[in-house]
């Protein structure tokens, strides 16, 4: 097991660490958007004035999911509409796709399992293992953005703030949104042996239920979709509202269900060894 862990780390370690700090410094800009009243002036309202115009189509305004458009200009709305409830779940479902493709289906197919298979393992230890793996690391690297993004908020004299405990309880669920894409991907190559089935079903998934979120109040099919199945519509607004129980349990309901499947089909095929 130790060996199998210190596997899983190192090989993939550049790109552990390319995912957990790039989006970091990226999202480290918002914050320093609103550093005083001149910079907010210059970056932020300038833009809201450039865009307005954006806010007369409803159909890009729902496929961005923005209900109030000068509100999303703020340094809150900014976070939890563009960051956490959008661009941050996408991120967190990449993210898990591609380092679990790495150890697992895509190892397969280019020859690079074998060291995986020849370890005093069971493939239910192996599977198990890297499904630890695939919600942590989902979680560690959403937690670790925004708590970077958060320094300037903590230390720096801003226009506008964002409260902390409000804001771990966004991240919380937009990590778990993100995680219930990638781990489909990562269950579904695990079950069928093919990288390319990762991305299908979890990118797939991610595009419907995003465009279900969207489009859900045009069509009642999308409006049931985002209501009872979708991760984007259980997001809901954690930072302002806290978050809900029966969102989490759909999300955690979903992330099971799709280990599960891969943990079947996992320990039942023939691993496809070179």
């Amino acid at each position: 097991m130790f060996n199998y862990l210190k596997y899983m780390l190192s090989v993939p370690k550049k790109f552990i660490m390319t995912w957990t700090i790039a989006p970091a410094l990226y999202f480290l800009i918002l914050p320093l958007a609103f550093a005083n009243e001149s910079v907010e002036n210059l970056v932020i309202d300038t833009q809201k004035e450039a865009f307005r115009g954006m806010s007369e189509n409803e159909t890009m305004m729902n496929l961005l999911g923005i209900s109030d458009w000068d509100n999303v200009f703020t340094l809150e709305g900014m976070v939890s509409t563009y960051f956490l409830s959008l661009f941050g779940i996408i991120l967190v479902a990449v993210a898990t796709i591609v380092l679990l493709n790495k150890m697992g289906s895509k190892a397969e197919e280019d020859g690079t399992f074998e060291f995986v298979a020849s370890l005093p393992m069971t493939r239910s230890t192996i599977y198990l293992t890297q499904s630890v793996v695939a919600v942590l690391f989902g979680l560690v690297i959403t937690f670790t953005w925004t708590n970077i993004m958060y320094i300037p908020v903590a230390t720096m004299e801003l226009s506008q703030t964002l409260d902390y405990a409000p804001l771990m309880k966004a991240t919380l669920m937009a990590g778990l949104a993100g995680v219930s894409y990638g781990v489909l991907g990562f269950a579904l190559g695990a079950y069928t042996g093919k990288s390319s089935s990762a991305w299908a079903f979890g990118a797939g998934l991610m595009a419907l239920e995003w465009i279900a979120n969207s489009l859900s109040g045009t069509n009642d099919l999308f409006k049931w979709i985002d209501d009872n199945i979708s991760s984007f519509g259980a997001y809901g607004a954690p930072y302002q509202d806290g978050l809900i129980g029966g969102d989490i349990g759909l999300v955690l309901a979903k992330i099971a269900i799709f280990l599960i499947i891969g943990f079947v089909g996992f320990r039942n095929r023939s691993l496809n060894l070179r």
